[in-house]
């Protein structure tokens, strides 16, 4: 009876010995592919490309990282995020782009004719008006050639995620487990060109 016992013993310890080396295994090989991925994110340039409709658009790989990470590695966004008044255990993910708006202008110019307060003269200013859908400008000049006026910038983006699932032996059905995450960011002002965007998931 106690051989059966000590030998019971003996096999519950090498049973847990082996889910704790297969747990560490699975965690190795989940740090191990988060750092690959990873590195690959950060190597790889922000692909750029044109819509069907010519709109400008670009595609980046996801980056994880865990919260502590990212208040390391991204200070002033964490702190900007904090300022939103955004638990931190709420944040899941971060996407940030950077743009610049070239509009090429072309108008009329006209006389506007006021009457400044106080004064009985009227004034002729030399005024333009521009509107289109993504982009205003409207002023004129003084008789002193100052000109004063309101610009108004206009745009919208369109940010879509893609998740690609691990397969069954890597060809068979579709896994619950993630592969792959890419973003797409597209300007819909045809003026706007995408200079940079990044895509973080926070870890818990």
């Amino acid at each position: 009876m106690k051989k059966y016992i000590i030998l019971a013993a003996i096999i519950m310890a090498v049973a847990a010995a082996f889910w704790v080396q297969q747990s560490r295994i699975k965690s190795l090989t989940a740090e191990r592919d988060k750092y690959r991925s990873n590195t690959e994110t950060l190597l790889q340039d922000v692909r750029t490309y044109q819509t069907k409709d010519s709109l400008n658009a670009a595609k980046v790989g996801n980056l994880e990282l865990k919260l502590s990470e990212y208040k390391k590695y991204r200070a002033d966004d964490a702190a900007l995020i904090k300022s939103l008044q955004t638990k931190n255990r709420d944040l899941q993910r971060v996407t940030t782009a950077q743009m610049e708006t070239i509009n090429e202008l072309r108008a009329n110019v006209r006389d506007s004719i006021v009457y400044l307060p106080g004064d009985t003269v009227t004034t002729v200013l030399r005024c333009i008006d521009i509107v289109e859908p993504y982009f205003e400008l409207h002023g004129c000049t003084t008789p002193a050639g100052v000109f004063t006026g309101t610009h108004i910038n206009r745009d919208s983006l369109l940010i879509a995620e893609t998740v690609q699932y691990k397969r069954w032996l890597g060809f068979l059905w579709k896994t619950n487990k993630i592969k792959n995450r890419q973003i797409d960011v597209v300007s819909k002002n045809p003026a706007t060109k995408i200079l940079g965007v990044e895509f973080i998931t926070i870890e818990k």
